[in-house]
């Protein structure tokens, strides 16, 4: 439901509000009478864009003279409300406690509590003069009759369930987007210009996926694909904000006002449409639309065969263009990269797989492809794409690095200005100083395409494993603003802040993952490895143990096991040596990557000599991707001491990470002193 008033700004004592949001409905009753009643309030309506979710809520609640904490079944299972309340007693805050049903408290709290007087919420003026008095002190007033009514809502009261192509996309948007306004139930208020959160300067927009309209469903990927086509076409446009796939996806299937999609994406405009398709013939529908105020900017109809699929979405880009009044040197142009169909279907079908992460998928999809159209030369880049994805997580980083290699320069050799392509091929090539050609490679592609979210996924990963830290977070807040319900952006957020040193944001935002069911190399471990490192076993080992066990891996315990026995500093490595190995092989699939996740291990507690002999283990050399995952994830937890190691130099020289530095300058935490490389 609607939030009932926004949250309180200013100098003037006001009253810290801390709730779940399935008591909303109850809460906001409160809330709107307590406002009412003059007391200033600060709720979650009050955190505004471009803010980190747990600073803000650190700083309302530091800065409140009350906390009043609204306590239910929900409330208490709620991981936010127990970090609020948690934060507000280590601070010694007033916390004022208001029961909305009879319940047990844990014993922790009913001991922290048990200082003042709990309210007990009922309907009649003594509870409410008792309300008043706790939050606001000797405040008289009289009294105002409660409004017991259904509460109204400005759009219909739609909830914003986030489901990103069959993939949860957890709520996460630290510069776009009001951060805790996805977490809630109750869709934002979007009246005027000034809640839209973007740049004056710069025009923005958000392509819906395009709504299939064909007898059969099984057409869905068309028109999810034709979406996807224009927004590359789009993104193309240096003065044009494009929001990226996972995020402008998200609300596929949901009939939700376009207001909402504005703010939650912080786009000025969305283009939404229709596709029917009965054989070779193709009706499209489109429509621009302001978000500000809903008028339509722009429509157009084609009614085309699929031999003109093309040149649909370049007219397409180029009446937005038009209609949004970009002045652009040149239109961008799709061009048409097959003249057989049936492998343009399934070139659709593999980049959705690859969408959806499933990269096992697309590969098969993009090799048969290439079979049916040998000259698809964005089929071969998108297979090149599929195998650096994978590589040493479920291809061997050696094997990879020829597959990908073979795969961009099949497409180079068909067109030789695809941008992707290019980067990969010079990253894939073997030969001296591959790191520095690497670096530059997808720093050039950058160069060329600012807007292309694969080059800046690329490019975060190895200015990371070079280092260059806060470069690399810059760049995954811009991610995060051109895509910011996507996983991949958010997860290289959260892994750049704790390189950086700022836990607590990092944390909150891996936290936020807990709702996506992915393997644990891709996020778990990371969650699990910031824990360990900062020494929270039991929180590791509750977050690990239920994953374990929700995917049927055999023995969930031994994770436990493996954490409390590296605790002994003289047998804990032994036992790791022991047992990794029993625990990988005990795995039924995806060995590769349950070795790479669990050897990091070491590197989490705090086991740092065996964990260099790991990364000497893989051959490292300047030649080949050997090395890089280790020294990726090495970098972002160095505050094990991990940079600062003796073999870590030896190691970056071996890797000819060193001789990027050289060329390109010194890492975050490197100086050269007297000729001599310093690392702390």
């Amino acid at each position: 439901m609607e939030k009932p008033f926004p949250a309180y700004k200013g100098d003037e004592p006001y009253v810290f509000v801390c709730y779940s949001h399935e008591d909303s409905e109850v809460v906001y009753l409160e809330l709107e009478w307590l406002h009412r009643q003059g007391v200033n309030i600060w709720y979650d309506e009050g955190i505004s864009a471009g803010r980190i979710w747990r600073k803000e809520i650190a700083e309302a609640i530091q800065g409140a003279s009350k906390f009043l904490y609204y306590i239910s079944k929900a409330a208490l299972a709620s991981d936010h409300c127990n970090r609020e309340v948690d934060y507000a007693l280590d601070k010694a805050f007033e916390v004022v406690p208001v029961f909305l049903e009879e319940i047990q408290l844990t014993p922790e709290l009913d001991l922290a509590l048990n200082r003042v007087q709990a309210l007990h919420r009922k309907v009649d003026s003594s509870y409410q003069q008792h309300l008043l008095d706790a939050v606001g002190g000797a405040i008289a007033v009289e009294l105002q009759p409660v409004d017991r009514s259904e509460p109204t809502t400005r759009f219909g009261g739609r909830k914003l369930g986030f489901i990103a192509s069959g993939v949860l996309a957890f709520a996460l948007v630290p510069f776009a987007v009001d951060r805790y306004l996805l977490l809630s139930d109750t869709p934002p208020a979007a009246d005027s210009a000034e809640e839209i959160v973007v740049s004056n300067a710069q025009q923005s927009i958000a392509v819906l996926s395009f709504v299939n309209m064909s007898d059969d469903p099984a057409n869905e990927y068309f028109s999810d694909g034709l979406s996807e086509e224009i927004m590359i076409l789009l993104a193309k446009i240096s003065g044009l904000k494009v929001i990226g796939r996972t995020s402008s996806f998200a609300f596929k299937g949901k009939k939700e006002d376009l207001r909402v999609i504005g703010k939650t994406l912080g786009v000025k405009t969305v283009l939404e449409g229709s596709v029917s398709r009965s054989g070779n013939q193709v009706r499209i529908i489109a429509r621009l639309v302001d978000v500000v105020d809903g008028a339509q900017i722009w429509s157009g109809t084609y009614e085309q065969t699929m031999t003109d699929i093309f040149s649909v979405q370049d007219e397409v880009a180029t009446a937005i263009i038009d209609a949004l009044q970009i002045h652009v040197a040149s239109t961008p142009t799709r061009g048409q990269p097959t003249e057989n169909f049936d492998a343009y279907a399934l070139f659709l079908k593999a980049r959705g797989a690859a969408n959806l992460l499933d990269f096992r998928t697309a590969e098969a999809l993009a090799k048969e492809t290439t079979q049916l159209d040998p000259h698809f030369a964005e089929a071969y880049e998108l297979l090149a794409f599929t195998y650096w994805q994978m590589a040493g997580i479920e291809i061997h980083p050696a094997e990879a690095q020829v597959l990908a290699g073979e795969a961009s320069a099949r497409a180079l050799a068909i067109d030789p200005d695809l941008t992707y392509a290019e980067a990969l091929n010079k990253a894939a090539t073997f030969g001296p100083k591959l790191r520095l050609r690497k670096i530059q490679a997808f720093e050039q592609a950058a160069r060329e395409q600012p807007n292309n979210l694969q080059v800046m996924d690329a490019l975060i990963i190895l200015l990371s494993e070079h280092g260059y830290l806060e470069e690399a977070l810059r760049l995954a807040e811009r991610y995060v603003e051109l895509d910011p319900l996507s996983l991949l952006a958010n997860f290289h957020l959260s892994t750049m802040l704790y390189a950086v040193g700022r836990t607590n944001e990092a944390i909150t935002a891996l936290e936020f993952t807990e709702q996506m069911n992915l393997d644990p190399n891709f996020w778990q471990w990371t969650l699990v490895g910031i824990n360990l490192v900062e020494g929270h076993n039991d929180e590791a080992i509750a977050y690990f143990e239920p994953w374990l066990e929700k995917n049927n891996y055999p023995n969930p315990n031994w994770f436990r096991d493996l954490v409390t026995a590296a605790q002994d500093a003289e047998s804990g490595q032994l036992y790791l040596d022991k047992h990794i190995p029993q625990i990988i092989a005990a795995m039924p699939e995806d060995e590769l990557d349950w070795k790479y996740g669990l050897t990091v291990s070491y590197l989490y507690l705090g086991f740092l000599d065996r964990f260099f002999e790991l990364i000497y283990d893989t051959g490292p050399t300047d030649a080949t991707w050997g090395g890089g995952l280790y020294m990726e994830i090495g970098t972002i937890f160095r505050r094990q001491g991990f940079t600062a190691h003796p073999d870590y130099l030896k190691v970056a020289g071996l890797l000819g990470i060193v001789d990027t530095w050289e060329e390109r300058g010194p890492p975050d935490f490197c100086d050269k002193l007297e000729g001599q490389w310093v690392c702390e």
